[in-house]
């Protein structure tokens, strides 16, 4: 899978809604110009009545769309909120809960990214969504339903597909379609407040009454006019949400059986819709109708209106020949619960195509987690003591200094040392899927606490005067998804299109990659230059030299201001990042934790564990 071309494709798409969304706006201003011109006998191309026709509807277009999407501002959590759904209890005693947390850790740790967090709606119907501003700030949603009447492989299928939406980058676009048609959809909310006001007010038999009864006709006529216009922006504005939506489903539902090599689970979830319904009864499914995995609204009168492709077609699409009536025919009961890592569509010992989200890897590897690392995690004040006991230094006395520099409390320090003293039971590839799982748990800290525990973080990584590369990644990856959480940021706008302002940065990080390698000088210098023969620049026009020395504030900073640039830009640089460190063809752990930094820093989740080849 090429991430950075999805969401060059994602980025796209939100250029062509906009143009369309700009269309609808003049089309509407068009449109009430001429009402407006023939209520009032008036010039059809009257100046003035333009003026004040393009900015009203500019004006409460963009109230529309930006009070929406303020509301949306906080991501996926929004959306789960606006459709009602609840947050799950990641140590839940309820089977079907746990099942559906091992399934999400599961596909989190194998593609690299956050665990998100997981939300139920009480609906019996079979249905789930990905919402958010990116992998660092995703939801998902799912019926009660499509936990308890799913099997394991029906409901990996189902998860399996939602990180589709998510790794192509079609969650940003889905908030924004929300906001945009909201915008549209107020013209026809006041349109019908101005038409019921102007029939239902009270009119005077007064001698005056032949003007008041055209100020009430010019009244009406708006209403309508703009109850109408408005419907009909909100019309066009479907179309395009039915187009965008199908095309992403049949892509999404082609990345699940890739992710997990198993159609018939996929292809047995929508088997199942198609006998138990997915059409949800939140008032508000129809915002969100292009998110969901099944067609959340019921069928459409008009095919072209539809979000969803039939469920048929998207079964022979991925599954010829599946066998749907017996699928149908499976008794909707939770099935015992399995243990997470038993299997992955009893494909386990297959192996998984490259680029894709390592699903086995992933179970094998939280299958392999101690007990106390994966309960610490799901509790707060577990997770936090987690993190402090995976920065504690080997050596007794730099730890109790690194100790005294905590802000904590003392069962705090306490319940640090005891994860400690077990943390030589956890690998590298371990210890930074545990951050993965830990992230969601910690988003339930107050501003004020995550301020706390970034500051210990702070000085737990500073407290030696020296930054690990290990301290250094889980740092990276730790402060940049809460940051973004706690801060509501939905992303930073591009500012390079070009890789040669970003050249210098660009050689800090081969160099870094480089220097990690265990052969001689000359063997580094050579897996520099594999490095940037794929930045495809003249070398003695600019000249990049290696480094003997990492410094990871120097790389950090390199790397921060490569995040900043264009898609094609960042797949070039990690393309030339994966010469270097296949250039003897092994990798070593700490170029793995060397790439998880770089990758999840430039928007390309690579799961902690895999070794390129």
């Amino acid at each position: 899978m090429d991430f950075f071309d999805k969401q060059e494709r994602a980025e796209s798409r939100t250029k062509w809604l906009i143009a369309y969304f700009l269309l609808a706006v003049a089309g509407i201003i068009l449109t009430l110009q001429v009402v407006l011109a023939l209520v009032l006998e008036l010039s059809l191309t009257d100046p003035d009545l333009f003026l004040v026709v393009s900015a009203g509807v500019v004006v409460l277009v963009a109230v529309g769309s930006l009070a929406k999407m303020a509301e949306l501002s906080k991501g996926g959590r929004a959306v789960a909120a606006m459709l009602g759904g609840a947050p799950v209890d990641m140590n839940s005693a309820d089977p079907a809960e746990q099942r559906l947390v091992n399934v999400v850790e599961e596909m989190s740790i194998a593609s690299g990214v956050p665990v998100p967090e997981i939300y139920v709606l009480e609906d019996a119907t079979i249905n789930a969504f990905a919402a958010g501003h990116g992998p660092g700030d995703t939801a998902i949603g799912v019926t009660r339903g499509c936990i308890e009447r799913l099997d394991r492989d029906e409901l990996q299928g189902v998860i399996a597909h939602e990180f589709s939406h998510i790794l192509h980058g079609d969650m940003r676009l889905n908030i924004r379609l929300i906001g945009v048609l909201n915008g549209i959809l107020l013209l026809t909310l006041i349109g019908g407040f101005l038409l019921r006001m102007g029939i239902y007010s009270p009119r005077s038999e007064s001698s005056d009454s032949k003007s008041k009864g055209a100020g009430f006709f010019v009244f009406v006529a708006t209403g309508l006019a703009l109850y109408l216009v408005g419907w009909i922006g909100v019309f066009f504005g479907k179309l395009i949400k039915a187009a965008v939506s199908r095309q992403r489903e049949f892509l999404a539902d082609a990345s699940s059986v890739q992710y997990t090599r198993n159609p018939e689970g996929l292809a047995g979830a929508l088997a199942k819709i198609s006998k138990f319904s997915s059409r949800l009864e939140s008032p508000r499914a129809e915002e969100a109708s292009h998110m969901f995995f099944g067609n959340g609204i019921g069928d459409s009168w008009l095919a072209l209106l539809a979000t969803h492709p039939s469920i048929e077609e998207r079964i022979e699409q991925i599954s010829p020949g599946f066998d749907i009536a017996a699928a149908k025919a499976k008794a909707p009961v939770v099935p015992p619960k399995q243990p997470s890592g038993t299997r992955v569509g009893g494909r386990l010992a297959e192996s998984l195509l490259p680029g894709q989200p390592h699903v086995a890897e992933a179970v094998a590897l939280l299958a392999g987690l101690p007990a106390f690392s994966k309960s610490a995690c799901r509790e707060l004040h577990g997770a936090c003591a987690l993190v402090y006991a995976l920065l504690l230094s080997d050596e007794p006395a730099m730890r109790e200094h690194q100790l005294a520099l905590v802000q904590a409390d003392d069962a705090m320090r306490a319940e640090a040392l005891q994860h400690f003293a077990r943390r030589a039971d956890l690998n590298s590839a371990q210890r930074i899927g545990l951050v993965d799982i830990a992230i969601p748990t910690l988003r339930h800290l107050s501003k004020e606490q995550y301020a706390v525990f970034r500051e210990n973080v702070k000085k737990l990584v500073e407290a030696d005067g020296e930054i690990q590369l290990f301290e250094y990644t889980l740092q990276k990856i730790l402060v940049r998804h809460l940051d973004l959480y706690f801060s509501n940021a939905t992303g930073t706008a591009v500012q390079f299109k070009s890789l040669l302002p970003l050249l210098p940065e660009t050689g800090v990080l081969l160099s870094a990659l480089a220097t990690m390698d265990p052969g001689t000088a000359a063997q580094r210098d050579a897996a520099f230059r594999s490095g940037v023969s794929e930045l495809l620049v003249k070398p003695s026009a600019f000249p990049l030299e290696r480094t003997d020395t990492i410094d990871l504030q120097a790389f950090d900073l390199a790397l921060d201001k490569i995040a900043l640039a264009a898609p094609d830009v960042k797949r070039t640089v990690l393309t030339a990042c994966g010469a270097v460190v296949m250039h003897d063809g092994e990798v070593n752990d700490g170029q793995v934790e060397f790439l998880r930094a770089i990758s999840d820093t430039l928007d390309c989740p690579v799961p902690p564990f895999v070794k390129i080849a």
